[in-house]
């Protein structure tokens, strides 16, 4: 008899594109966690453009959960530039390489201490700092435009990516994408108009809105990114085989 011993019952864990897709689409869902206060209205102050008392603990329970979405959209992208389509378009590569520079900047946003419990918040950002709040970084009014531009770039490049690719699914991308555009430029708009004016104005219901038609835009985006399968196809993650003992 041989003195070969059974094969191991142990697989090595590995990643795959899938896991990638999944992390976007957990990541919208969590962007979309607002919408609880509609359902319980707790903290709801669209009157005052935040999107949820800071204090509450609905405003904790938010700020936590934007800090796991950030993290699954650094997740998403990461796995995207390795595991996604052979040899992409430039095009592709910027959408990922934004998606990566979003998430990074709203989760650096989201460890800083502040009032706003949304860390793509420009106005919430710009109207703390002009205000003086204490303990609010300067830095966060910064990395919260950097992240709603790098969101509106990496929209806008995925859907121009599928266009060349033929796809269908790039109207609705498009669509998606000028939806973004305009809530952007709203929030930015507001943000650039509460920093001239020192911190004396109040947008209030416009501002409420506008960040909520932002969120909205974000999750369509992260939605697509996950659902739609061009961008991530031809390739997968090495398999994994259980090694032999002797």
């Amino acid at each position: 008899m041989g003195n070969a011993m059974p094969y191991s019952n142990t697989a090595t864990l590995h990643w795959d594109h899938r896991d990638g897709r999944v992390a976007a689409v957990v990541a919208a869902i969590v962007y979309s966690m607002w919408v609880l206060e509609v359902v319980f209205p707790v903290g709801l102050g669209a009157d005052t453009g935040a999107l949820a008392d800071p204090d509450s603990t609905f405003g904790r329970m938010l700020d936590s959960a934007h800090r796991t979405a950030a993290i699954l959209v650094v997740l998403a992208a990461g796995l995207g530039l390795a595991l996604g389509a052979e040899r992409p378009r430039r095009l592709l590569t910027v959408s990922w390489w934004s998606m990566v520079v979003f998430g990074v900047a709203s989760l650096v946003s989201s460890l800083l201490p502040g009032r706003c419990v949304v860390s793509t918040d420009a106005a919430c950002a710009v109207e703390s700092v002009v205000e003086g709040v204490g303990g609010v970084s300067v830095v966060q009014p910064p990395l919260a435009v950097i992240a709603t531009l790098a969101a509106l770039v990496a929209s806008a490049s995925l859907a121009w990516d599928r266009r060349v690719a033929g796809e269908r699914t790039w109207p609705v991308l498009a669509l998606i994408t000028g939806a973004q555009a305009v809530a952007a430029v709203v929030v930015l708009v507001l943000a650039a108009g509460l920093y001239l004016s020192s911190g004396d104005g109040s947008p209030g219901v416009a501002l409420g809105l506008a960040e909520r038609l932002h969120l909205v835009t974000v999750a369509l985006w992260l939605l697509a990114v996950g659902l739609v399968p061009g961008h991530w196809k031809r390739r997968r993650g090495p398999v994994r085989t259980p090694e032999r003992l002797r």
